[in-house]
């Protein structure tokens, strides 16, 4: 990637490291009923849209209409619908195929690793635990680190300073046009995958650097281990 050394990896989470099977839309049909009730019917809620956008134009329609004291506890009780299906589907977690050789690669190579999601703490520990990746990863940032998750920057923000490395020598790695808005507006080199189930536009827009998987992010940077891999890397 035009030459660059990279000291760091900030990974997305979902459909990126791990098949979480969370149901997505149910998720999202539980958020748009409850603002349903509690915005004018004004204010258009489509289920087509992502789940980012429904909570946005929410918030947005109150900051706007002088109801900006509203905005906390229905981020509050939007927080708690996420984090409830979230943890309904911990169990079904599985590291998708390939991601934990490229991890334990990484980590060979003496480069650091991140992680970057939208879901909530508790859902991201339980999941990289149960997964086996919790000992690979160095930091993570989740929904309820940042008082605006990604695609705002500040996760990304947060996640460098954590792992002492400079911006210009980070890159991130993730399934959905999302990740690829943060990595641009963090100003940070970014590498899409195509482990999620997206159509045609949004792959597009996950820009020029895009991989089958996670699987051949380590041959993709040109990473060669410091040291050689033991059994117990790949247990």
């Amino acid at each position: 990637m035009n030459g660059k050394t990279f000291k760091a990896v900030i990974f997305d989470l979902d459909h990126t490291l791990i098949k979480s099977h969370i149901d997505f839309h149910e998720m999202k049909m539980n958020i748009v009923d409850y603002l349903r009730k509690r915005l004018p019917p004004s204010v258009e809620l489509d289920d087509k849209m992502s789940t980012y956008e429904i909570t946005r134009r929410a918030i947005e329609f109150l900051e706007t209409h002088s109801l900006s004291e509203d905005v906390p506890k229905i981020v509050s009780e939007l927080n708690r619908i996420m984090t409830n299906t979230e943890m309904k589907y911990v169990s079904n977690a599985a590291v998708i195929e390939g991601a934990k050789d490229a991890l334990n690669k990484l980590k060979a190579a003496g480069m650091k690793i991140g992680i970057l999601t939208r879901a909530c703490r508790e859902y991201a520990n339980e999941t990289l635990k149960a997964t086996g990746l919790a000992t690979l990863v160095d930091e993570v940032a989740a929904r309820d680190d940042c008082d605006n998750p990604k695609p705002d920057p500040s996760q990304v923000y947060w996640l460098i300073e954590r792992m002492k490395v400079g911006s210009e020598n980070v890159v991130m790695v993730g399934d959905h046009p999302i990740d690829s808005l943060c990595a641009r507006n963090a100003g940070i080199s970014f590498v899409g995958v195509l482990t999620g189930s997206w159509g045609t536009e949004q792959v597009r827009q996950l820009g020029p650097n895009i991989l089958p998987s996670v699987k051949q992010l380590p041959d993709f940077l040109g990473i060669r281990p410091t040291r050689t891999l033991s059994k117990r890397d790949y247990s």
